[in-house]
């Protein structure tokens, strides 16, 4: 039997599987203490629990990580520049594939969120295979639940953002054994996203079961989380999973929508802010980038969804008009939230498309010193899936009425939508669009995905990083996405708004 050849964060699971010869599992080295001695300590399982989430975000949010890349292949974000994999991810036509080789200068992209995730996935199922072996937390095991909730929650939330990104994922935890890892050895996403529900619904049972408070330093929150905040915060990424996991319009409607309906009934009922503390521990810096001045600009399909009477697209002429600023928006965020830009810093050699009139600025004061509240999770984006939720199982009453009362009203002051399955729709996905613009990470890339709206050639998902197929002992070319011409509607985007 071959040894697990994993990259540095998946190869932590060699000290959490079961079932294979302890040879396989034992790597001497007098510098690094065996698991033994690492997890015999309840307070040192407590210190890793609590670093779990910080792992997460910064997979989620570092720049070098997918943050940017699926902001601007969702036409949420414009950006030119090469950096993060941004400029490869953002031609028009979209005729470049993710260039999935081992020396393309942005392979760590997808790595780095693959690593993350992982990294988070096999501490917290260490840790949960010492608490089974009778390790307690806390006196006589009084912080047992906690620790094991939030375990829970970051091995759901990790497998979630990986269900979500990639088109296929490796199943490991405390009790799970992967003899050799191979492309045939790789769950399906599908897989992935329905094993983060278990172990997300597994915590949210212990939180319910239990009664205890998350210290905000373990999420960078900006307080403290009971064990019922924190079940709403479980159950609003539970809803998230089923809900942008879809890849297309048939696999949107087939979405268990009275599941994620109970999901983001029981969720967030207020901002989940993650405090930016200065480029130390918690620093958003993907969405620092994306509105940057000299960076990132509000993609003209957004700015055209809070003022019709501007251009959806920049025609790639340098003759194209210059917009003038918005004077009457329908959405008064574009007065609010995002700063008209009287020239362009992109280079037109790569395509006047990715010019746009509007940066966002809400985020501006904050970003000064990154410090200070960031939503990684908006009640709004709650809102959105319990709306979302209702449209799909025949309530557009219901659905309308989330929505009136909503940021689209309280914020952009726009006209009450009405309770009209296509009007209910365009709805939250400009919500989706304006309000939730830079936070969490992928949303525009979801929603836009699953209802066929990313421009043809775009990948639907993407694949296992080249890195890691070739410490799996692959050799390349490796399997990859994307391009015109490899448009299949499966991996490939073969629809498009445009």
């Amino acid at each position: 039997m071959k040894k697990i050849k994993f990259i540095y964060a998946i190869a932590l699971a060699l000290f959490l599987v079961q079932g294979c010869k302890k040879d396989l599992l034992k790597v001497e080295n007098d510098n690094q203490p065996d698991f033994d001695k690492v997890f015999s300590n309840g307070a040192a399982l407590e210190n890793l629990a609590s670093g779990l989430y910080v792992t997460i975000y910064n997979g989620e949010h570092g720049a070098g990580s997918t943050q940017p890349m699926l902001a601007v292949a969702a036409d949420n974000v414009s950006c030119s520049w090469g950096n993060f994999g941004m400029r490869d991810n953002s031609w028009e036509p979209r005729n470049n594939s993710w260039n999935n080789a081992p020396t393309y200068s942005y392979n760590g992209t997808t790595l780095a969120l693959w690593n993350n995730m992982y990294s988070a996935i096999n501490t917290a199922s260490d840790v949960l295979k010492a608490l089974g072996t009778g390790v307690n937390v806390g006196a006589n095991g009084a912080d047992n639940a906690r620790t094991k909730a939030f375990c829970r929650f970051a091995q759901g939330v990790g497998y979630g953002n990986l269900g979500l990104v990639f088109d296929k994922a490796f199943i490991v935890d405390e009790k799970t054994v992967i003899a050799e890892a191979t492309l045939a050895s790789a769950s399906a996403y599908t897989k992935v996203a329905e094993s983060a529900l278990v172990y997300l619904d597994e915590a949210a049972a212990l939180a319910t079961a239990n009664t205890f408070t998350i210290p905000k330093g373990w999420m960078g929150a900006d307080k403290d989380y009971s064990n019922v905040e924190f079940k709403k915060l479980i159950n609003t990424y539970a809803a998230r999973i089923l809900a942008y996991s879809p890849r297309n319009k048939t696999q949107l409607a087939a979405v268990n929508w009275a599941k994620v309906k109970t999901y983001a009934d029981g969720g967030l009922t207020s901002d989940f802010i993650v405090m930016q503390d200065g480029y130390a521990k918690w620093y958003d810096e993907a969405g620092d980038y994306l509105v940057y001045q000299g960076w990132g600009v509000t993609d003209n399909y957004v700015v055209n969804m809070m003022d019709p009477t501007m251009p959806k697209h920049w025609t790639d002429v340098s003759t194209f008009p210059y917009p003038k600023a918005s004077t009457a928006p329908i959405d008064k965020r574009l007065v609010t939230d995002f700063e008209y830009v009287a020239s362009q810093w992109f280079q037109a050699a790569r395509g006047y498309y990715h010019y746009s009139p509007y940066r966002n600025k809400r985020y501006d004061e904050m970003y000064i010193a990154a410090v200070g509240p960031k939503p990684q999770i908006m009640k709004a984006e709650n809102d959105m899936l319990k709306a979302e939720a209702r449209a799909y199982t025949s309530d557009l009453a219901g659905a309308a009425t989330i929505i009136n009362a909503s940021t689209r009203k309280t914020r952009g002051q726009m006209a009450d939508v009405a309770a009209v399955s296509a009007d209910v729709v365009q709805a939250i996905h400009h919500e989706r669009n304006v309000e939730l613009f830079t936070t969490g990470m992928g949303i525009q890339f979801f929603e836009m995905r699953k209802r066929d709206l990313l421009q043809k050639g775009t990948p639907l998902h993407f694949p296992i990083p080249a890195k890691t197929q070739q410490t799996m002992g692959l050799v390349v070319p490796f399997y990859t996405f994307g391009t015109v011409a490899l448009a299949d509607g499966i991996n490939t985007s073969n629809a498009g708004w445009r």
